[in-house]
């Protein structure tokens, strides 16, 4: 995805935000499961920032389960940005993951990044340097939490179309073939949309580079918010840390 193809992506957001609830409702199981994951790994009195916040909703559940006050929420989306603050109360910053060096606020003990945001950024390189640049806001023993769309997910491609894929990337791995183009179809409406599906892989790959240790690495079916450890079966969740000292924002 290019940087154009991001700025497109802005403007999608911001022409779906009315019936972001509606669309995002369809998938309610995967998200409310990744919630429950979230809320599982965090415990009262925190300090949390979440990049990618869209309308707030799911933001809002997060920090309302332990109490949080000290929130600071991130989306690049001004129409999502608006919905996040009315819903939410926080503090919403209108920024792209690679310009978070402008965020004056640093130290949070987790940080989120949920609904492959990491998707929809437009290269490995500015994947790269927005975990660098989330690294450096964490507070000592801090974590971060994300999830992303699995291209090896035999759940969703089939078995073997995830064969074939997993044979294809080992031999030659490419990520531009993670790269998506499709249609939102919400109501009445066609909105045209485009991503990046990862590979584990290619995942282990970033946070290794960004220096970022992987705490935990499970699997959610987009269908029904089934939780396993195949990396195989659904869509990727990671729990990251920086460093091994600490676990500052962890529970159990």
């Amino acid at each position: 995805m290019t940087h154009s193809a991001q700025a497109a992506q802005i403007e999608a957001y911001d022409a779906m935000a009315p019936l972001y609830a509606e669309y995002s409702g369809r998938y309610c199981a995967y998200l409310d499961a990744v919630d429950q994951l979230v809320i599982d790994r965090l415990k009262p009195g925190i300090r949390l920032l979440d990049l990618g916040s869209g309308d707030g909703r799911r933001l809002h559940k997060i920090a309302a389960h332990h109490g949080l006050t000290d929130v600071v929420a991130v989306e690049p989306s001004s129409a999502m940005a608006a919905l996040c603050r009315k819903t939410t109360g926080f503090a919403v910053h209108q920024l792209f993951g690679d310009e978070l060096d402008r965020l004056p606020q640093t130290g949070f003990d987790a940080i989120t990044v949920l609904w492959n945001v990491f998707g929809h950024m437009a290269d490995s390189s500015v994947r790269l340097k927005t975990l660098g640049l989330l690294k450096a806001k964490l507070a000592p023993g801090g974590t971060i939490m994300l999830d992303v769309n699995n291209r090896h997910n035999r759940r969703a491609y089939g078995r073997w179309t995830v064969f074939r894929r997993r044979l294809i990337d080992a031999l030659a791995f490419d990520d531009k073939r993670g790269d998506v183009h499709y249609q939102w179809q919400i109501g009445n409406q066609s909105l045209p949309s485009s991503g990046h599906l990862f590979t584990p892989a290619e995942m282990a790959g970033l946070f290794q580079r960004a220096g970022l240790g992987v705490a935990e690495r499970l699997s959610v079916n987009y269908a029904s918010g089934a939780v396993c450890d195949s990396p195989l079966d659904g869509q990727l969740f990671f729990r990251l840390r920086h460093g091994s000292s600490g676990r500052a924002g962890l529970r159990g």
